[in-house]
């Protein structure tokens, strides 16, 4: 049998640090925005128990192990018994973009063994996944998320928007993007993020309003993005673009290496081919709202 399965994506709107933890993680204040059927995965099940769960992912290629068959792994730890599975993942969108593609086709996976199982994934299986995937697994669209990724509080829509999302010639991983920005901003040596919870929940509630009324935000804040500028000031072109466009807001999404823009659905169309002089991206993701 065969079964096929949209993947959903993320953008981070906003991306607090607010402190490291004693376990080496850091806690976040973010907005997360969903993307829909960014990706899908066909799954495939065998009678015979015997074939080897595998994970295809075509012509993206994926350093190590794929987060599907982690999942696999996870599942099968907390005693589900899942068939002899193969899993061909559609993949699209190439690893460090800052999207939450992997954890999407996890969630994703996650949604159809609850399904095939008829039993419920729990929260523990969700955190031991990966940060981004107990949002990605919830049906949510627009979410605060605080924490490690892990509590998760939904809010109402947006208005619709068009949402132009960029992707460049270069990733970056998350693991070197941590190491990167707790360098830049001291942390190992006594110095702090800009942001404590407090104020990182205040100020996305601020931006929370003004997207809901409609009003240009401009830059919507990301700590990473200070110390990733330095290395790739191309950036600062498409952000000029984007203001130049009457943008309502404009970012880095996740540790990067994708930017996006948010444009009215009610306004002029978006003009894509403003985005070809820019040589460093690679792909233009583009989504349009208009319920």
């Amino acid at each position: 049998m065969r079964y096929t399965l949209s993947s959903d994506g993320k953008l981070n709107l906003t991306l607090r640090i607010t402190e490291k933890r004693g376990d080496g993680y850091h806690n976040l204040v973010s907005l997360f925005l969903r993307l829909p059927a960014m990706e899908s995965l066909t799954i495939s099940t065998y009678k015979d128990n015997n074939v080897r769960e595998i994970a295809t992912t075509g012509h993206i290629v994926i350093d190590g192990k794929n987060i599907v068959e982690k999942t696999i792994e996870c599942l099968e730890s907390k005693g589900w018994s899942l068939p002899g599975l193969h899993v061909a993942l559609a993949k699209q969108i190439p690893p460090g973009t800052g999207l939450g593609a992997g954890s999407g086709n996890a969630a994703s996976f996650l949604r159809w063994a609850r399904l095939f199982e008829g039993s419920e994934v729990t929260s523990d299986i969700l955190e031991k996944i990966s940060s981004d995937v107990s949002f990605l697994y919830s049906r949510y669209f627009l979410s605060l998320v605080v924490g490690k990724g892990e509590k998760s509080a939904c809010r109402g829509p947006l208005p619709p928007m068009q949402i132009v999302v960029a992707i460049p010639g270069w990733g970056v991983s998350t693991s070197l993007a941590y190491a990167g920005v707790d360098a830049f901003y001291g942390v190992d040596k006594g110095g702090s993020f800009p942001c404590n919870e407090w104020t990182g929940l205040a100020e996305v509630e601020k931006i929370y309003q003004s997207l809901l009324r409609g009003e240009n935000v401009g830059f919507l804040p990301n700590d990473f993005y200070p110390w990733l500028a330095e290395q790739h000031p191309e950036y600062e072109a498409f952000f000029n673009e984007c203001e130049s466009s009457n943008a309502l807001g404009y970012g880095l999404s996740g540790s990067g290496s994708s930017v996006f823009a948010l444009f009215p659905a009610n306004g002029k169309p978006v003009k894509l081919s403003q985005f070809e002089k820019m040589e460093w991206i690679q792909q233009i993701l583009f989504w349009s709202d208009d319920r």
